[in-house]
């Protein structure tokens, strides 16, 4: 028997972004609540990643020795595993996928090879057309062939501000940065280890770039020039300044360096996040704490929060999934697929949306 999943889609109206500030909203209407179908998965993995290219479902699986298991959309029926991990020089070392504008086309960073691999796809399997030395460490996306942005700020420096860089691959050149709302504190355990206060979230597509914040009810929007300069457009949400919300985080937690009392820290982007050419979709607690999610699973109302933006700043729509985990957007089908972390690998959830 197939599990039964609920998604609330809420329609949204008069909802503007601000350049620099927050956003002014109305009253939301009441949700329009949709029946997710699920659908049985014949391989069974750990799934880490998902992303969509057209008609194709990729999968990279954590655990396995094979790393990609592929599926046909809308269906979502398996297709062909392929890619094998290890260190030689056609096997898969620590990669993960990376966001790349395209609809037939996806891109793997590999770190211990210092390169990134961009591979055509389609229902048949997919093949290698051009690699890519990628010196710095830490691609956050692609933004074409030779352009990426970078989390290539050092640990080790305290004085230094975290920053994003844009980076020209094929040149070495760095033609960019990106400023970023974090505080960098340490965590004495018998030697310094650097964290960051308020950690960030690096999601677009092509040419757009979205900031989003743990901490902060704040997101914000560039656009990344074929010259690899990063203009910033706008911002949304209802908090500026970081020192605000240092200021917040310390009465909370008594000190910047020690995360005590995470539980009852009100979040807001906490790392689950997915881009299409025309949508962002975007996990979003509102300033809930996870003691608050915690209670509201208990009382079997927990579900995955999205929030859906054009690049243009504007929200579309408020999503309530079910379940937590992995999730890709196939804007040509109109579905939303989710692995539910929780369970074993068995169902993926399908929902379709209208907006």
């Amino acid at each position: 028997m197939k599990p039964n999943a609920t998604f609330l889609l809420l329609g949204v109206l008069g909802l503007c972004a601000c350049g620099g500030g927050g956003n002014a909203s109305v009253e939301l209407p009441e949700p329009i609540t949709l029946q997710a179908d699920s659908i049985a998965v014949e391989q069974i993995l750990a799934p880490q990643q998902i992303a969509v290219r057209g008609d194709v479902a990729l999968i990279l699986s954590q655990k396995t020795d094979t790393v990609f298991y592929a599926y046909g959309l809308p269906d979502f029926r398996f297709l062909y595993k392929q890619g094998i991990r290890g260190e030689g020089p056609d096997d898969f070392s620590y990669p993960a996928i990376c966001p790349y504008p395209s609809d037939s086309i996806f891109a793997v960073s590999q770190i211990m090879k210092n390169e990134v691999g961009l591979y055509r796809i389609d229902r048949e399997g997919f093949s290698e057309y051009k690699t890519i030395r990628a010196e710095k460490s830490g691609i956050c996306m692609m933004i074409n062939d030779s352009i990426a942005v970078v989390a290539d700020y050092f640990w080790g420096q305290a004085s230094l501000q975290p920053r994003l860089y844009v980076y020209n691959l094929s040149t070495g050149e760095r033609t960019d940065s990106i400023p970023l709302q974090t505080y960098k504190g340490t965590i004495r355990l018998g030697t310094n280890i650097s964290s960051l206060v308020n950690d960030y979230l690096c999601v677009g597509y092509g040419s757009h770039l979205v900031l989003a914040y743990s901490l902060m009810d704040r997101m914000e929007f560039y656009q990344i020039t074929p010259q690899g300069k990063a203009v910033f457009e706008q911002a949304v949400g209802t908090e500026e300044h970081l020192s605000e919300t240092l200021k917040k985080y310390a009465e909370q937690q008594k000190s910047f360096d020690k995360m005590q009392n995470f539980e009852n820290t009100p979040m807001y982007y906490l790392f689950v996040a997915y881009a299409t050419k025309d949508h962002l979709f975007i996990r979003n607690f509102s300033g809930r704490t996870p003691l608050q999610w915690q209670q509201q699973g208990k009382d079997g109302t927990l579900g995955l929060p999205l929030d859906v933006y054009t690049w243009e700043g504007k929200l579309v729509a408020r999503l309530q999934l079910p379940a937590e985990g992995p999730f890709a957007v196939s804007e040509k089908h109109r579905k939303i697929y989710l692995i539910d972390s929780e369970k074993d690998f068995e169902y993926v959830y399908t929902f379709s949306y209208d907006f």
